[in-house]
């Protein structure tokens, strides 16, 4: 029965992680640049970077009034810096997919998976404030219908809520 269980949730893991020096504060403001869609085995998962982007607003949300979005994708941090700087933000936040996999769990048992490099910037100095590399996989005891965007809030809650 422990065996049929442990396959009825998803997996979590921690692979790097720097911790903030101090807590940021309400008042902190943030621009979180738009990833690039993720990709496996040759295959680009479209929309995959903004909804990776929106978890990562509705999560700061929860702590923080203000956070943009970014349009152009995959930018990198100088640029991400700089629309931050220009808009008066406090912070930047940037992530990468460095790696995006759907898979029909549901007949061949080989889970989603995704693994997320995010990083958090004083807009200012440019500075690293926290940084850290996640991976989840889903549950193999599935139904159908679960997505690897159905794994993006718990990684990013994780890295997000000790910010604050």
């Amino acid at each position: 029965m422990v065996i049929s269980l442990t396959g009825c949730v998803s997996k979590y893991r921690l692979d790097s992680y720097e911790a903030p020096v101090s807590r940021l504060g309400k008042q902190s403001t943030f621009y979180v640049a738009l990833p690039a869609d993720g990709q496996y085995s040759g295959t680009t998962y479209p929309q995959s970077g903004a909804a990776t982007a929106q978890v990562i607003s509705s999560t700061l949300q929860v702590h923080v009034d203000k956070v943009v979005i970014g349009t152009t994708p995959a930018e990198d941090l100088t640029a991400a810096l700089k629309q931050a700087q220009q808009r008066g933000l406090s912070h930047v936040f940037l992530a990468t997919i460095l790696n995006w996999e759907e898979r029909a769990t549901e007949w061949s048992g080989i889970p989603d998976k995704i693994t997320l490099k995010m990083a958090v910037y004083d807009a200012q100095t440019g500075k690293v404030v926290s940084s850290t590399v996640s991976s989840a996989s889903s549950k193999w005891g599935t139904f159908g219908g679960d997505h690897p965007q159905d794994l993006l809030p718990e990684p990013i809650k994780r890295f997000v809520d000790p910010l604050f």
